[in-house]
């Protein structure tokens, strides 16, 4: 039988078709891909996928991440090494594995409970780095279940019978009925080194029988929780968690069952109960000894809220959600976290707005996300730097114009970010309808993602800022009709790297594009079946290599012949090494395109009073003067192409002066003498 193509799709097909850049690679080749995939799960229960990869100073690579029962890779059982009712039962298993250069497994590690009753292990970071690997999940033995119930933590089974038969003064985790989450730290053979469990118990308090008791909770319990070991060995943590009870009941946190190491935070704002509990989100530092240095709140209050009902669920706070997705690190330690927040701003019955415009979410007392009107309901994307005592140094945000239930409709979701060099890269994926109203922007409308075609299909995107100052740069964009985007893009020598399915579900592209958005290349991905889901994307390594990753139903086929070996019908974890030596050398661009060097001209420099600005190529709206921590510290209108700026009055030290114009930002560094 014939099907014709809806329009919608032939004209998508049509614009891929004919996208420039999807040309195939000729220096790079695709050198193996594998797959796991297990019993259990379904298309929106996803038990096979994969949460983080990475590579070591030497080219192998970890994957982290979760499978279901009867687990296989590529076609093979290979628990073998494991007791036979831990590797069957379809119940989810966090895993753990190194490969070397040439795909072949070299060790792993697996976490897997018993207990499948909603309370299922699963894994949350992963990092290397300093020839350490550092993981984060969550596990345990839950409640009051039978003494057949089990834990297998990393090569030891451990069983309720035996955790119950220790003296309870002696239980300590994983000895210990409770639910929680670890932090493990591996060498690069695999060797467990240390690792540290951390329970949180809620302000709120369930009747258990004639007694009201606080349940515990794995801290992170829901979505993903960025995780950063630095230098120094202190762990900092980016996590959501369950807000309810009341504001004179604490909310707890206890490190490895230690009394020494229970920290009570106290929270403003009541919850009347648990049924209208919302959720915010708290930035942990932890040291090395694993003593809570800070919590922090990420959300500190919030103004423009005016439905009433919503002060029923909490004396202080709106009914929002807000949901961590990315943290990345630089050099001098300074943390950026990524995420978005759903805010309930629309009345169902009614039909009408909740709240009052604009509504700001503040990150403390002078740093907030503004919402502008109902199209930040649905998405209020945010990034914010902190440094390494937790106070925050810049924020931004994307943008949305338009109505998130009804028409013009526009929807933005940012994902995870990345440090390279003097930037912060953030993934997305946004929609639009056709409505010209409708708009997604960052800084300025004017720097807004353009639509591919006058129909509601989704863009993968990713946006570049300067990391001192926050401040927008690029983007780039590629279609992808159901937008599938991965969840982190992978940024090398002045490339930016993403995977977004373009196909309805069924293919993708692994896109190649400048830091300055133009598209170079790209190679599509082709799977058998039209089910496709989010995973971890692209991780980049120095010498060239790309390893890509996605969760298909069915075997996915790459360039030169390489195939996973992926079961039809079940959700399979896939990842595939690609190599192009050209990626080891800064891209300088074709066409015209690529890095362009800066032609803004500073002088004197060293300078002690007055600074000369030439802007070169185009005029300057306005000139801004920070700090290296991005503090804005003096700004200028000038709207020509030269200017001078007084900086007489500023202390001795480097600055970064910043030209803007037309949308173009360019950047220099001076030095201020005394």
């Amino acid at each position: 039988m014939k099907h014709n193509l809806p329009l919608y799709q032939l004209i998508l097909a049509i614009l891929i078709a004919n996208f420039p850049f999807l040309t195939a690679y000729p220096q790079g080749e695709w050198k193996w891909a594998h797959s796991w995939t297990g019993s259990g799960g379904s298309y929106t229960q996803i038990f096979n996928q994969i949460t983080n990869t990475a590579f070591d100073e030497d080219g192998n690579i970890y994957v982290y991440g979760s499978m279901g029962g009867n687990p296989e890779m590529d076609g093979q059982h290979f628990l073998t090494d494991v007791p036979s009712e831990v590797s069957n039962g379809a119940i989810p298993t966090i895993l753990l594995a190194k490969f070397d250069t040439l795909g072949n497994m070299l060790w792993h590690k697996i976490v897997k409970c018993s207990d499948d009753g909603g309370h299922m292990s699963s894994p949350q970071w992963m990092e290397v780095r300093n020839r350490r690997v550092y993981i984060s999940g969550i596990t345990g033995l839950w409640g009051d279940f039978p003494t057949g119930t089990w834990l297998y933590y990393m090569d030891t089974l451990i069983r309720k019978g035996q955790v119950d038969s220790m003296p309870e003064n002696e239980r300590r985790p994983p000895f210990k009925r409770s639910q929680w989450t670890f932090f493990a730290q591996f060498d690069l053979d695999g060797n467990l080194l240390e690792d540290h469990f951390v329970e949180a118990y809620t302000r709120d308090k369930i009747l258990n029988g004639t007694t009201y008791i606080r349940p515990v909770r794995p801290v992170g319990q829901e979505g993903a929780m960025p995780t950063h070991v630095d230098d120094g060995g202190n762990v900092y943590l980016f996590a959501r968690f369950y807000y309810a009870g009341n504001e004179e009941d604490p909310y707890t946190i206890v490190v490895d069952g230690d009394t020494n190491k229970t920290y009570d935070i106290y929270l403003p704002g009541s919850a009347c109960n648990s049924y209208m509990a919302f959720w915010n989100t708290m930035f942990y530092k932890f040291t090395p000894d694993w003593e809570l240095e800070f919590a922090k709140l990420v959300v500190q209050q919030t103004d423009g809220i005016a439905a009433s009902w919503e002060f029923l669920a909490d004396s202080v706070n709106p009914h929002y959600d807000i949901r961590p997705e990315g943290m990345s690190y630089d050099e001098d330690g300074n943390m950026y976290l990524s995420g978005y927040i759903l805010i309930y701003m629309f009345d169902y019955e009614t039909g009408g707005h909740l709240h009052h415009y604009p509504i700001h979410i503040w990150w403390d007392s002078t740093h907030c996300a503004t919402i502008q009107d109902m199209s930040g309901a649905y998405r209020t994307n945010f990034i914010i730097k902190y440094d390494t005592n937790g106070r925050v140094q810049w924020c931004n945000q994307m943008y949305t114009k338009g109505n998130s239930i009804e028409t013009p409709y526009a929807r933005a979701e940012w994902r995870r970010n990345c440090i390279n060099n003097d930037y912060i890269y953030i993934l997305g994926d946004a929609a639009y309808t056709p409505n010209s109203y409708a708009n997604i922007y960052f800084d300025t409308e004017n720097d807004s993602l353009r639509r591919f075609v006058p129909y509601d299909f989704g863009i993968g995107f990713f946006v570049r800022y300067d990391k001192r100052t926050g401040r927008y740069v690029s983007h780039g964009i590629v279609p992808a009709e159901n937008v599938l985007t991965c969840l982190t893009p992978a940024v090398i020598q002045n490339r930016v790297f993403m995977l977004a399915s373009f196909d309805y579900e069924r293919n993708c592209m692994y896109t190649e594009l400048s830091s300055d958005g133009h598209e170079i290349k790209a190679d599509t991905i082709n799977t058998s079946q039209p089910k496709m889901r989010k995973s971890y994307g692209v991780t980049a390594n120095a010498d060239g290599s790309l390893l890509l990753s996605l969760t298909s139903f069915s075997p996915v086929t790459f360039s030169d012949d390489v195939v996973s070996n992926s079961n039809p019908g079940s959700d399979n974890a896939v990842f595939a090494l690609y190599r192009n030596p050209e990626y080891a050398e800064p891209y300088v661009g074709i066409a015209g395109y690529g890095e362009r060097v800066s032609d803004l001209r500073l002088w004197p420099n060293p300078a002690g009073g007055i600074l000369h600005v030439e802007g070169g190529r185009s005029p300057m709206d306005y000139i801004t003067v920070s700090d290296l921590n991005g503090r804005t510290l003096l700004r200028r209108s000038v709207g020509a192409g030269s200017a001078t700026i007084d900086v007489s009055r500023l202390p001795a030290g480097t600055y970064i002066l910043e030209a803007v114009g037309k949308g173009d930002v360019r950047t220099e560094k001076f030095v201020k003498t005394n």
